[in-house]
């Protein structure tokens, strides 16, 4: 049975592997970021009909891995507004790349999230509780980027970050969220027949790592402080708005 990943013990695969323990880390700390790492990262390795693929797959599975955690600490009314207003804000993005070029479009994108992260860097906030509106306006942001980009998490993330909430609520939000959107890309990309042999047996390769490294993240987290995460988030955020026209 091993013979069928015989195959793929490539140098392209340690590379990917090596790639999907780092994402995993990421991801296992602050709930987000690891397709920041992977989209652009495995789209260099492989065609983007596997690698977009993949990527979702290993999504899933890094936020499988902590949603036992997480469940107990969201408002899932929140998370269902959000959701919703996604779902609708994938196929935004995703019809803007057929009207606008590529780069300009996750430039613009860019060039919002870098406006909101520099408001909250100086200390700008949400007033009051959150809203219906405003959950579904970052869901819309979230999904319109994520269809346009791959890197959908920074709205969602700046919202939050945005209030007084802790840094444990955000994660665990996050990290159901996108459990549920890309739940929903993975369910589109095997009705469209991407979700090949190849594909699956990549991801099974790299599950491992993936395991390991949100087991590392998720200890990071555990001993982290409030600030601590605060200027972990911003950075990933930062470095998103940064790879996102390249992705």
């Amino acid at each position: 049975m091993l013979d069928v990943f015989a195959p793929l013990l490539t140098g392209t695969t340690a590379v990917a592997v090596a790639l999907v323990a780092f994402a995993g880390v990421l991801r296992g700390f602050s709930g987000f970021g690891s397709a920041m790492v992977l989209a652009p990262s495995l789209a260099a390795l492989y065609p983007l009909t596997q690698a977009v693929p993949l990527v979702i797959l290993l999504e899933v599975a890094l936020s499988f891995q902590l949603l036992p955690g997480a469940v107990r600490l969201v408002v899932w009314r929140e998370i269902g507004v959000m959701s919703a207003a996604a779902l609708p804000g994938l196929g935004i993005g995703a019809w803007l790349l057929t009207v606008v070029p590529g780069y300009t479009l996750r430039l613009g994108i860019s060039a919002l999230i870098i406006v909101f992260l520099a408001l909250i860097a100086t200390r700008v906030r949400r007033r009051g509780a959150k809203t219906a509106g405003g959950l579904a306006g970052a869901g819309l942001l979230s999904g319109v980027a994520n269809g346009a980009s791959g890197v959908g998490g920074p709205p969602i993330v700046l919202y939050y970050l945005a209030g007084d909430g802790s840094s444990a609520a955000l994660r665990a939000t996050v990290i159901c969220y996108f459990f549920i959107i890309d739940i929903a890309s993975a369910a589109i990309f095997g009705a469209q027949g991407l979700l090949t042999r190849e594909v699956l047996l990549l991801a099974l390769l790299c599950l491992p790592a993936s395991v390991a490294g949100v087991w590392l993240g998720s200890r990071w987290f555990d001993g982290a402080s409030e600030q601590l995460y605060r200027r972990v988030a911003y950075g990933i955020i930062a470095a998103a708005a940064l790879v996102a026209p390249f992705v």
